[in-house]
């Protein structure tokens, strides 16, 4: 039986909330492919897109089964920072994610109008929530 504490709420909410907004970088980034695909002087932009969202889910199910391998030890006494590290390996690659996303649209007209005509809340950085 794994102990709840403080701490290890705080790493689950933290992870919760990281987990969120990757999520709501991967529809984003299929409603920006879908969006692009409609020109096709756009589909470089949507193949480059859709690279993207392959990295995303390819690195998060290499980190989701990373996860889970450690959360079979039973009773780990460093459960705790592992945790945090997943956390952060997580919100690093949210940071990645978001850094291509606006050098795409920094390189292209059509995705920056697009992107600029999202709301805002969907698009926020998780970064106040994580410290």
């Amino acid at each position: 039986m794994r102990t709840i504490t403080y701490e290890s709420l705080r790493a689950e909410h933290a992870w919760m909330i990281v987990s969120d907004q990757l999520q709501q970088r991967n529809n984003v980034l299929a409603k920006g492919i879908s969006h692009m695909e409609r020109d096709p002087a756009e589909l470089p932009m949507a193949s480059r897109l859709m690279m993207l969202r392959y990295h995303l889910k390819m690195s998060l199910r290499q980190l989701t089964q990373e996860a889970r391998k450690q959360a079979l030890v039973p009773e780990d006494p460093d459960r705790l920072h592992q945790q945090w590290l997943h956390v952060h390996q997580l919100f690093f690659l949210l940071r990645q994610i978001d850094t291509e996303l606006k050098r795409a649209s920094h390189e292209n007209d059509t995705l920056r109008s697009w992107m600029d005509s999202l709301e805002g809340r969907v698009y926020r950085s998780a970064l106040v929530h994580l410290n």
